[in-house]
This record gives C-alpha cells, structure tokens and sequence, in this order.
C-alpha cells in the first residue's frame, strides 16, 4: 500500500512539473530598461510574455513554447534589444585624454549617429533604423577645408504611410538636430518590413487549467488517498481484532474438562 502512494505522489509531482515548463527563455541578461522594451514589442504582436530576474542577475524575458518562433522573429526584425541610451558624459568622461581634432570629430558624428537613431525608434510605425554619416576629414592644405557632410538614413516600418511627407519630416529632424548638413545632402531610404506570418496559439482559460487548480487538485488527491490508507489500515485492525475474539471463543467452547469425576 504504501509503495503504490509513493508512486502515485511521484506521478503527481511529475505531472506539476511538466505543467510548469511550457514557458522558454528567449533573452537574459538583460537591463530593465531593455527587458521593458521587449515586452512592449512583444505585446504589440500580440505575443504573451513575462519578464523575470533582478537587477543585481539582470532580467529574462519568458514566452511560451507555442509562441516561440514569432517571439524571435519579432525580436529579430526589431534587433532587439536596443542599446542603452547614448549620454553624452559617458563618451566623454572628464578623465579621457585629449585626442587630435579628426578622432574627436568621428566621436561626436558616432554619437549623433546613436542619437538620432535612438529618435526615430520612437516613431509609432517605425520597425528599425540606422543612420550613416559620413566621417569628413581635414584637407592637407593650411585652411584646413573640410568636406561637406553627407548623412544617410534607412527605415523599416510597418502599416500605411505617406512617403512623401514622412520623409519630409525625417529630413527636418536631421536637418535641425545636424548643424553642418544641408537638406539636399539628407537621404533617406525606405522598406516596408516583412509581415510576419504565424498563427496564434489558442488561448485555455486560466481560470480552468490554472497553477492554483492543478495544485488544490493534487492536494485533494493526496487527501483522499491518505484518507483511504487510513480506513483501510483501521478496518485491517478491527478485522483482525474481531477474528482473534472469534478464534479466542472457539478456544474456550472446545477446551476439554480437566475435572474428575468422583
């Protein structure tokens, strides 16, 4: 008896713990900030997702097993996750030596590059972006003429939008934030992002296959096989109480007359 509830608490224990790994970890490491982002990208599909972690061990982002494959081509698509914000402090720290004009110069353009990036992954239909600015370098005459900077940006987006004046208004944000580039030396490139294509998986109610349910249940079974062990062990006991009686009667009916007759 208690071999098979041993075995049955192993089978109910194994049940739980195969309920429990139907979520898969598809990015760690990761900072709040970033670990927030991915969760709104993914929300934005539609896609389920937890985060988990601390920021002492960094953060995880968990999706099911079923929603795996369109979690990662979100990810994919979007390049995530994004690269901290730029601060201009951090590139240059007070402790940094002094570099020659030229290297300084291909600093601040990276940074602008970073930067403005960073702006327009803020666009409601904007998927991904990279911006390219052209490195100018100094001539080798004395007046030190510098090239025309150039800067070149591509965007993938999703859903509808008007090329014309989105463009435009791109070219203005370049054209304010860059104090040395000309409107006709901005070019800007377009691609509208693939559609991922995938099925949603059926949504079960938690309210039926729920954690706590599946738990009360186990609990419930466990009761009710604990109960039975017990009856079973106190009816074993009277049987056997009601037998040695039995057999003690049946003893005395039959034991022979020790006394003589005179």
């Amino acid at each position: 008896m208690l071999s098979k509830i041993s075995h049955t608490i192993v089978l109910i224990f194994t049940v739980i713990l195969i309920s429990g790994c139907n979520d898969e970890k598809i990015l760690d490491n990761l900072t709040q900030e970033q670990a927030n982002q991915v969760l709104s990208v993914l929300q934005q599909h539609n896609i389920t997702a937890q985060k988990d972690g601390n920021l002492k061990s960094g953060y995880a982002v968990i999706v099911g097993s079923a929603e795996n494959t369109a979690a990662l081509s979100v990810i994919n698509q979007y390049q995530l996750p994004w690269a901290a914000d730029v601060q201009i402090a951090h590139a240059f720290p007070d402790s940094s030596l002094v570099s020659s004009p030229s290297a300084e110069q291909a600093r601040v353009r990276s940074l602008q590059e970073q930067r403005i990036e960073q702006s327009l992954r803020i666009i409601d239909q904007v998927v991904n972006a990279r911006v390219h600015i052209n490195y100018p370098y100094y001539a080798n005459d004395i007046s030190g003429k510098r090239s025309a900077s150039h800067i070149g940006i591509l965007i993938s987006y999703n859903g509808e939008i008007d090329n014309n004046i989105f463009i435009s208004k791109i070219k203005n944000l370049i054209k304010n934030s860059i104090d040395d580039i000309r409107y006709e030396n901005i070019s800007v490139v377009l691609f509208q992002a693939p559609i991922i294509q995938y099925a949603s998986p059926l949504k079960i109610k938690k309210s039926v296959f729920n954690d706590w349910i599946i738990l009360f249940l186990c609990f419930g079974i466990l009761l009710v096989i604990s109960s039975g062990y017990f009856i079973h062990t106190h009816k074993t006991k009277n049987s056997n109480r009601e037998k040695d009686i039995k057999n003690q009667e049946k003893k005395n009916n039959y034991e022979p007359d020790h006394k003589q007759v005179t």
